[in-house]
């Protein structure tokens, strides 16, 4: 049933934006990729002006539903909060794990440094968007992680390696 609840949602929220083509795709999916490092520096920065990464993470989440709200009104009408009595209660996460990434890259990111931050991040996105493929998990379609996919897992792996090696060394 929640399975069936989940696919319903995201078909619901396919179905109800324009059609988009792959390059225009690629390149939101790019910018957004643009904003994963930024998140952590800028919001580091406003940490050491409040002085509390988590009064940071607090300000930037209330900009975001600012502008979440902003974006669902001129897009179309706020749905009515009974609304949330159908979502599954595992539509509370991904606002946990957002805040999680939030806080981890503010907190680690001026002791890690950024570069050292985002491989590590990127290594557990592309592992865990696999195996979600692999396994059509949350309701997603299943699509296999066929050879090619995992051998550019694999070369993810290892050039998180390198860097690594690189960085142990220090500048030459």
């Amino acid at each position: 049933m929640q399975n069936r609840l989940v696919r319903c949602g995201m078909e619901r929220a396919a179905s109800q934006s324009a059609p988009m083509g792959y390059p225009a795709l690629a390149f939101w999916s790019f910018l957004a990729g643009v904003g994963i490092p930024l998140v952590g520096v800028l919001n580091s920065g406003l940490a050491r002006a409040l002085g509390s990464p988590f009064a940071a993470s607090a300000v930037v989440f209330a900009v975001a539903f600012a502008a979440a709200i902003l974006a669902t009104r001129l897009t179309g009408p706020l749905p009515p909060l009974s609304a949330l009595g159908a979502a599954p209660p595992t539509s509370v996460l991904p606002g946990l794990i957002m805040g999680f990434y939030a806080l981890s890259a503010t907190i680690v990111i001026p002791r890690f440094g950024v570069g050292n931050f985002v491989l590590f991040v990127l290594v557990a996105q592309v592992a865990t968007a696999a195996a979600v493929d692999q396994f059509g998990l949350l309701g997603v379609a299943r699509r296999p992680v066929d050879t090619l996919r995992a051998a550019g897992l694999g070369l993810t792996l290892i050039g998180l390696a390198v860097t690594q090696i690189a960085a142990q060394r220090g500048p030459r």
